[in-house]
């Protein structure tokens, strides 16, 4: 007996053995499936092979969510979406993301909902509607902070580091450069490129060269420690090679570049010839740079106008569901109520029959009290018939009026019940009517919404953020519209050693004012292009845009063509703001605004060599400016601060009187645009 139970022992310990060696097994090779998988996603992601990536995905995906591996499942979802958005459909990725949100919130997954805010985050970027992205990322970095305090933030403060480069937010790059580095878990790619971003950083703010070459310096080591260069290593080098004065590896810098980044080689061939000075060659790149830049941005206009437009109809859509949902709902109310209704009057009638019940039970005993009496006083029977019969008639007389009190509260509550019915219903129908146009109101002004940030977008993609970098100029300009779009502007031209740069100020607000704007910059740039004196120009615009302005709307103007050569100034002021030079404003010849008479001759006005000098223009959204009790900012303390800051650049000028205005103005909001423009000759 002892003999069998080891026997038995024994078997059941071979079994035990094998069975976890087994699953052991089994999730060694899961996990290597998994390892394998997603090396081939992140291969074929940046190969675009399309078919192999998604096939590779869904793979990736299957299998991570039968090792309930919740991280690597949402990883290989997102880049299925950011992969979808950038090379197949962007509708499709926008579809694909909406689902990893709604899977998200249903299974309640924390790292889900990080991951579908990353992929809004990359794909608003995308799409230019970088207000949006910022706050996706925002989102992002919170739920990490909050939920895996383990994982890496830096790959997403990276990202929104391209948001705010884009819109020159230099102090705000820096600030998330530094909380990527700062990041213990960051990688080896992930400081590279903070310091790649932060280099570049220096390079268009012109920090002094001993911090540029730390920063470079630093870069330089842990490229050599990853083992290779990342994206930004081209721009980087050239920025490097140029603030050096070694033009020509900056030129072997910008030939290596591939045939798909033409745009950019001819940008940097166009800086390059500025460096040089030799601005004919400098502006045929730059011509050349334009023509490819307009190309690409009509194309991408054009897709983002088509996804946006998919995006609107699939709301509507989505909004004319609801509506019958809702309409549905209110009908089921609706029949409810009248159920409720017709149970009411059934308990009504169903208690009027108890109480009739209740009164013939109360006669029945009264009569059998009267048969008892009669029988018990035989005698006395005659004697007070006369007595019963007038009890019976006052009984009668009494149950008569019973009944009738009975049918009129009958009545009334069937009145009542009638008049509450009609009002409910009158009340609902009420509530459907304020509740459709709500509905209505609440669409219009998000779709109203939507469109004018797109439209603020394009207008402020109409005017140059780019500026040339060069020794013997130095220009800059910013505009800030009070509205979603606005009608100041700016722009200037740069013809071999003319540089033709106007300011202007459209009147009204809005749309029509964005219009007009746009109207006036467009002619303003091909005007310049007949080499035609600031005066012929504003007389050009005036006749052009007076035909057929029933509206009566005009452009002040101040329009200036400085010879990069001599040094002098002409100019031609239409209604406009004088300008400041060195700390002065310039005294103006009277000209009417443009866009109000045709057939008006423009005087022009023209200043003596003003090398070294700094020019200043702006909008009255300046001088203008007003904080919460209507006072203004004022023409005095402009020139005070221009004056005691002339020997700053101008972009650090610019930047640092826009912090002293708002300042002043201390959170009031803005009446008016507000536009600066600073141009200084070496």
């Amino acid at each position: 007996m002892s003999t069998a139970i080891t026997y038995i022992r024994a078997f059941i310990l071979v079994l035990f053995l094998w069975t976890s060696l087994n699953g052991m097994a089994q999730t060694t090779a899961d996990s290597e499936t998994l390892e394998k998988l997603r090396k081939d996603m992140y291969y074929h992601f940046s190969k675009s092979n399309n078919k192999e990536f998604i096939e590779t995905v869904e793979a990736l995906k299957k299998v991570a969510k039968a090792l309930k591996n919740e991280k690597d499942y949402y990883k290989a979802y997102g880049n299925q979406a950011i992969y979808t958005s950038t090379n197949i459909s962007r509708g499709e990725g926008i579809d694909i993301a909406k689902a990893i949100y709604k899977q998200a919130e249903q299974e309640k997954s924390h790292y889900g909902l990080f991951t579908v805010n990353f992929v809004f985050g990359t794909i608003y970027t995308a799409m230019a509607q970088l207000d949006e992205a910022r706050l996706r990322y925002q989102d992002a970095i919170e739920i990490l902070k909050q939920h895996f305090p383990e994982e890496s933030t830096a790959s997403i403060y990276l990202a929104a580091c391209k948001v705010e480069r884009a819109q020159n937010h230099y102090e705000k790059v820096e600030e998330f450069v530094q909380k990527a580095l700062e990041d213990p878990k960051a990688s080896m790619q992930h400081r590279l490129t903070a310091m790649s971003y932060r280099c570049m950083n220096l390079a268009m703010t012109k920090a002094p060269i001993e911090t540029y070459d730390k920063a470079y310096a630093e870069r330089e080591e842990l490229k050599a420690k990853y083992g290779h260069d990342d994206n930004f290593g081209y721009i980087v080098d050239y920025d490097h090679a140029v603030l050096h004065g070694d033009y020509d590896r900056a030129k072997r810098i910008i030939d290596k570049l591939p045939e798909n980044h033409k745009t950019s080689k001819m940008l940097y061939y166009s800086k390059l010839y500025y460096a040089l000075e030799d601005y004919k060659t400098a502006y045929l790149y730059q011509s050349r740079y334009w023509h490819l830049f307009d190309s690409v941005n009509n194309a991408q206009l054009k897709k983002t106008s088509l996804d946006v437009g998919m995006l609107l109809d699939k709301v509507h859509a989505e909004n004319e569901a609801k509506n019958l949902r809702l309409i549905n709902k209110q009908l089921k109310m609706e029949d409810m109520a009248q159920e409720l209704r017709q149970k009411e009057l059934q308990e009504m009638a169903l208690n009027m029959k108890l109480e009739n019940e209740k009164r013939r039970l109360q006669e029945s005993e009264a009569l059998r009290a009267n048969d008892s009496l009669m029988a018990y006083n035989k005698d006395l029977r005659l004697s007070e018939i006369h007595s019963k019969l007038e009890a019976r008639e006052n009984e009668a007389r009494s149950e008569r009026i019973k009944w009738i009190a009975a049918g009129v509260l009958a009545a009334i509550a069937l009145v009542f019940f009638a008049i509450y019915a009609n009002t409910r219903r009158k009340q609902l129908l009420k509530l459907k009517v304020a509740y459709d146009k709500l509905e209505e109101t609440t669409a219009a002004k998000e779709r109203i919404e939507s469109e004018l940030r797109i439209a603020r977008e394009i207008q402020m993609a109409m005017v140059p953020h780019e500026f040339p970098s060069s020794k013997s100029l130095d220009i800059y300009a910013q505009m800030t519209p009070a509205k979603e779009v606005g009608g100041d502007l700016y722009d200037f031209v740069l013809l071999d050693n003319k540089l033709y740069f106007c300011v202007g100020d459209v009147s009204g607000k809005g749309v029509p004012a964005a219009l007009f704007m746009s109207m006036s910059a467009r002619l303003f740039r091909t005007l310049c292009n007949y080499s035609l004196s600031p005066a012929q120009i504003a007389t050009s615009m005036n006749n052009e845009l007076a035909q057929n302005n029933d509206n009566g709307m005009f452009v002040t103007m101040f329009i200036g063509l400085l010879n990069l050569k001599s040094g002098v100034l002409e100019f031609c002021n239409a209604g406009h703001n004088p300008p400041i030079l060195d700390g002065n404003f310039i005294d103006m010849e009277p000209n009417a605004p443009i866009g109000l008479w045709e057939g008006l001759d423009y005087e022009g006005q023209t200043l003596g060599d003003i090398t070294g000098m700094q020019l200043f223009v702006y909008s009255d959204g300046l001088n203008e400016a007003e904080n919460a009790d209507n006072d203004q900012y004022s023409d005095e303390r402009m020139q005070d601060f221009v004056r005691k800051h002339h020997n700053l650049g101008c972009h650090q000028l610019i930047d640092s009187l826009e912090q002293d205005v708002e300042s002043h103005v201390n959170g009031a909001a803005p009446s008016d645009d507000l536009t600066m423009l600073c141009i200084r000759k070496y």
